[in-house]
């Protein structure tokens, strides 16, 4: 099946989409054909993980300072799951900078009725070293080993937030937040 990324007839204005509406509207593509091929002779999975590049870059900025440096430089390895309808796991290894590969994972929550921003999008990525410092793997380990080792707890990632339509966050913890007025 082929299918293209975005529609010429779209309402936004004939201004190029969002990075976070195109990659919207390729998961509504994969959930149909995983396999398709767009017009350009990409599969739907190359542009998923060509547009992820840049979803990666920024939502990092949303992280903490010691990530500044930080940017994907292409992501490497991608599964992508469907756990219930509107609800993906985005599973991955990406380049950070030159300096190696990194472990991502990003739910996104999709609203049936909003064409152009994820609904709710949970965000991890990178490894904390025995300092509890932002890490990253060598660039000769395999990716598949980068992400039989990945954090299983927010806690444990270099970065875990939830992202809500389009500006709000809040940084997500393990632990159960303190009653108001507690430290």
């Amino acid at each position: 099946m082929e299918t293209s990324t975005f529609n010429n007839d779209d309402p936004i204005r004939n201004e190029r989409p969002l990075i976070e509406t195109r990659l919207l509207r390729c998961l509504r593509d994969w959930r149909i054909d995983p396999e398709a091929t767009l017009d350009c002779g990409r599969t739907l999975l190359e542009e998923i993980s060509g547009l992820l590049e840049f979803y990666i870059c920024g939502c990092i900025s949303y992280g903490p300072k010691n990530l500044g440096g930080w940017w994907s430089d292409g992501v490497i390895h991608l599964e992508i799951s469907e756990r219930v309808p509107d609800h993906f796991k985005l599973l991955g290894v990406t380049w950070i900078d030159s300096l190696g590969i990194s472990p991502f994972e990003i739910d996104v929550e999709l609203d049936p009725n909003d064409n152009k921003y994820f609904a709710k999008t949970v965000f991890r990525i990178g490894t904390l070293d025995s300092y509890g410092r932002p890490s990253v793997c060598n660039r000769n380990l395999g990716p598949t080993r980068v992400l039989e080792f990945r954090p299983r707890y927010n806690r444990d990632w270099a970065m875990a937030v939830e992202l809500s339509a389009p500006t709000n966050m809040t940084e997500l913890s393990d632990a159960p937040k303190p009653p108001n007025g507690a430290f």
